[in-house]
């Protein structure tokens, strides 16, 4: 996880409450609902009017806060609470993963073990391996990898490192390694 990373952070703001002192808003689940002030969350939002807790008037871009942000910075930011936004994420036709949700769990758990594993898994099989190979076919290496690759061909090598190549080579022209898995390179290097 990023050290600067914070779970309540908005990734897709700025977001402006809409320009309404006192009137009617229209709410995107109730319709048109009277402005009864302001909330005192970090962003000030018009709140609906009526006895009990003056819950935020779901309008303008809150709408798209609670379409695209993790529900944690919406509760931060708007004051609300995880059933609000669970309810305001229903009603807008919202799933449980938004872009937000997405990048709070992979700053704070990464990717899970098993999916990493699978994509490992699907990345080397053959049809992948073949499929990498001819999208870089015929295409000039980036000049950055270019350079790196000039460098490491002037540095020193191991002793045994030019039969090896060869080897390897010889093989791939006489069909022995296979063109569809990865090539069995050395892993020492006296």
């Amino acid at each position: 996880m990023a050290a600067d990373y914070n779970p309540a952070s908005l990734l897709f703001g700025p977001y402006a409450p809409p320009d309404v002192k006192s009137g009617w808003v229209e709410d995107a689940i109730d319709g048109l609902i009277e402005v009864g002030g302001w909330t005192d969350a970090p962003i000030p939002w018009p709140r609906r009017k009526k006895t009990g807790r003056h819950s935020p008037i779901l309008c303008g871009d809150l709408i798209r806060a609670v379409q695209t942000e993790s529900s944690a910075a919406v509760q931060h930011h708007w004051g609300v609470s995880m059933g609000t936004v669970w309810r305001w994420r229903q009603a807008l036709g919202v799933g449980r993963i938004t872009d937000g949700t997405r990048k709070l769990l992979a700053n704070v758990t990464g990717p899970p073990a098993e999916a990493a594993a699978r994509g490992r898994e699907a990345a080397s099989a053959p049809a992948a391996r073949a499929k990498m190979a001819s999208t870089k076919r015929g295409r000039a290496a980036h000049p950055e990898t270019a350079k790196a690759l000039r460098e490491a061909a002037k540095r020193p090598k191991p002793e045994g490192w030019g039969a090896r190549a060869n080897a390897w080579m010889r093989d791939g022209r006489q069909g022995k390694r296979g063109g569809d898995r990865a090539p069995e390179q050395p892993t020492d290097c006296d």
